[in-house]
């Protein structure tokens, strides 16, 4: 039976208003359902409610705000359905998604806009307990910075927000965040580990070859980059399930095998081949022969960093005047960008910023129902089905390169 709180109960019984008790009935409904045996509280909720999806979500949010109902932990906004950067149209679903902003904005939300909300705030704590949405930012809690957090769906997400409380069950609890397969990559080519796109292309494998068990992966080198972990785990979830997974000696509860594996035995073990990693770089696309359209990047968001190395490699180039490029992040680094200095001369190069949404959703931007080149297996996944887009996966510097030349350029990776 669910143990709860006298701050639960109050809740529940509707002494804090009808809002909350809406939130705290639906809280305990799902710990009911996954048998939770208490809830916790959560320090930071990051939700996907205000996505304007359809009537669903605004009268959802109308019932808590007409209530007056306000959040009880901070908490960021994902992603949403609008080019904020761009002035919004007058249709209908343009204006009832920035209403929709504007009531959770009313609720006590911050409006970040992003899917990767630790750009916008300091990042989580190890061990801090968080309520958030976005795949791959709970993959990026959970397995580089030792957060935890299930992977909360819309409208759960913001009754966590507003309650302050989860179910403990899941990746919340430490014997559920035990590895159970263990994946072994010290025999690929050792060029590879220092090459961006590899860590794309074996996420998607691993989100493949997962299944319902919680990798661990041993054989990647020591300076591996926390980016490269979040390109890993990104693609990892968007190929599968995957809600966390353990680098060793690399990610905070993967010191050892064993710590990995909370002392126990993996349930198999499987050492990934070159072949393995061509054959799930074939499933990202390089097949189309029609010319380049756009260049989409930032998915994840971009982070000032990712800037940075976009305008090295530019360097004194503009894009070609066929192809559109396109980088996705947030209003939160696109002013670290304006404090570099940097943001008028990507501009002037001919890079078009993306605040607050993804290019691989509609509604299309111009050029992306075309063939696309990405940086992103997120975006390869998704685009073909989401989209219709031909698209060409290649690392960072050759979709540059073709950016700038109007034609796909690729080097051989191997």
């Amino acid at each position: 039976m669910l143990q709860m709180t006298p701050a639960d109960k109050e809740m529940l019984s509707g002494a804090r208003g009808p809002g909350v008790q809406l939130a705290m009935r639906m809280i305990v409904r799902v710990a009911e359902v996954f048998d939770a045996p208490r809830l916790i509280d959560i320090e930071w909720a990051h939700v996907a409610s205000a996505y304007h999806q359809g009537q669903a979500n605004v009268d959802f949010a109308r019932r808590l705000a007409d209530a007056g109902t306000m959040v009880a932990v901070p908490t960021t906004l994902t992603a949403c359905s609008l080019n904020l950067r761009s002035s919004a149209s007058t249709s209908t679903g343009d204006v009832a998604a920035l209403e929709l902003i504007d009531v959770y904005e009313n609720m006590g939300c911050i409006p970040a806009m992003t899917c990767a909300p630790y750009h916008v705030r300091r990042q989580p704590r190890f061990g801090e307990h968080l309520a958030w949405c976005e795949s791959s930012a709970v993959v990026y809690a959970n397995s580089v910075l030792g957060a935890r957090t299930n992977r909360y769906v819309e409208f759960v997400d913001m009754c966590a927000a507003v309650t302050g409380r989860v179910p403990d069950c899941g990746l919340h609890r430490t014997e559920e965040r035990r590895a159970t397969v263990l994946f072994r990559v010290a025999e690929l080519p050792e060029a590879w580990f220092g090459e961006d796109w590899f860590y794309h292309v074996l996420g998607i494998w691993l989100g493949c070859n997962s299944g319902p068990d919680l990798p661990a992966i041993d054989g990647l080198p020591e300076g591996t980059s926390a980016e490269q972990l979040r390109s890993l785990g990104s693609a990892a979830t968007s190929a599968g399930s995957i809600g966390m997974f353990h680098a060793i000696g690399l990610t905070p509860e993967a010191n050892t095998i064993t710590a990995a594996f909370q002392g126990a035995c993996p349930r198999r073990e499987q050492i990934v081949s070159a072949a393995d990693i061509r054959e799930s770089a074939l499933m990202l696309g390089r097949g189309s022969r029609a010319p380049l359209t756009a260049v989409c990047v930032g998915a994840p968001h971009f982070s000032l960093a990712e800037f940075e190395l976009l305008h090295e490699l530019l360097g004194d180039r503009v894009v070609s005047a066929g192809v559109r490029l396109y980088a996705s992040t947030s209003a939160a680094v696109l002013a670290q960008l304006e404090k570099a200095s940097l943001l008028k001369r990507l501009a002037n190069a001919g890079v078009e910023f993306v605040v607050g949404r993804c290019t691989y959703y509609r509604p299309a931007m111009a050029g992306t129902q075309g063939h696309v080149m990405t940086n992103s297996a997120k975006w390869a996944y998704y685009a073909p089905s989401g989209l219709g887009a031909a698209v060409t996966f290649a690392s960072l510097d050759d979709c540059v390169d073709s950016a700038c030349a109007g034609r796909v350029l690729i080097r051989d990776e191997g």
